[in-house]
């Protein structure tokens, strides 16, 4: 009886070690993300190559961009169905449109917002079409 506790033990304690990591990993993101317009939406700009890691390694909390989410675990892409997949020229101003999700000066869950807001605090961030949109 003993053995078999002991063994039974091992076993899942080899199990957490070599699959748990793998599980947390399949839901990690990408390090780097290529953001592109809703599916059927016309794109007017290059896809924007957004360095996720370097958001996460400065700290950034991930429920500031991913704002409908109550966990990251939860966080969804923003041209996801029902967060900004409206690409229409009707919505570019709407919060729910996904150019302002993206462009807003006036949000800080926007990219631009955010850059906008450390430029003045004096970190190098992008602010401006190009740096963004390289084409």
């Amino acid at each position: 009886m003993k053995k078999s506790l002991i063994i039974s033990l091992m076993v899942a304690a080899l199990v957490c070690v070599f699959c748990l990591p793998v599980v947390i990993a399949a839901n990690a993101p990408a390090d780097t993300i290529t953001m592109e317009v809703p599916a059927g939406a016309k794109a007017t700009k290059t896809p924007v190559t957004f360095p996720h890691k370097k958001h996460v390694d400065s700290g950034l909390d991930c429920l500031v961009c991913h704002h409908k989410a109550k966990t990251p675990d939860e966080a969804k892409s923003c041209a996801a169905e029902g967060c900004h997949a409206d690409a229409s020229k009707a919505a570019k101003k709407e919060p729910t449109g996904f150019y302002s999700a993206f462009h807003s000066k006036k949000s800080q869950a926007s990219c631009l917002g955010c850059h906008k807001d450390q430029k003045k605090a004096g970190k190098a961030v992008p602010v401006s079409c190009k740096e963004c949109h390289p084409k």
